[in-house]
């Protein structure tokens, strides 16, 4: 198990050498890019059989690369930020102990985000954009599922 994480800072589009480099001497790679980013790092990562956690939505790019992936035994984590990722984890979180409990959830529902202070609450959909606003729009084309009442819904 390592014992400790480093952050390094480079364009992954024209420092190939120091992205090799960097994967190279990673038992796991962190990416906080852009979602479109993701991909050479990915392949890298790839490449040298680096396990990859991003904080992005699956792209189709990163999706095409899952069988490449499973053939070298190499883990891809996408949504691993706050919405989708702490928020999916936070809510497991309070369902595996109510369950523990011998609870029952009957209905559980997620919004995510977070809501500013009042003072900061300046706009009218008193909200705070805690991630990129193109983010959130191309996020509104991705397709949803949930389940409700037992039954997966779309």
């Amino acid at each position: 198990m390592a014992k400790s994480g480093m952050a390094r800072q480079l364009d992954v589009s024209t420092q190939h050498g120091e992205l090799e480099s960097l994967v190279g001497g990673a038992d796991v790679v962190v990416s906080l890019l852009p979602a479109g980013m993701h991909i050479p790092v990915a392949k890298e990562c790839l490449r040298q059989r680096t396990h990859l956690v991003t904080a992005s939505y699956v792209s189709e790019g990163m999706r095409a690369l899952h069988e490449e992936a499973k053939k070298k035994s190499c883990t891809l984590i996408n949504e691993v930020g706050l919405d989708p990722g702490m928020d999916h984890m936070s809510a497991m979180s309070i369902i595996d102990d109510v369950r523990a409990r011998g609870g029952h959830i009957v209905h559980f529902s997620s919004l995510c985000g977070g809501l500013p202070a009042p003072e900061a609450a300046d706009n009218a959909l008193r909200y705070k954009f805690s991630w990129s606003p193109r983010g959130v729009l191309s996020a509104c084309h991705n397709d949803a599922r949930w389940r409700w009442e037992g039954e997966e819904r779309s």
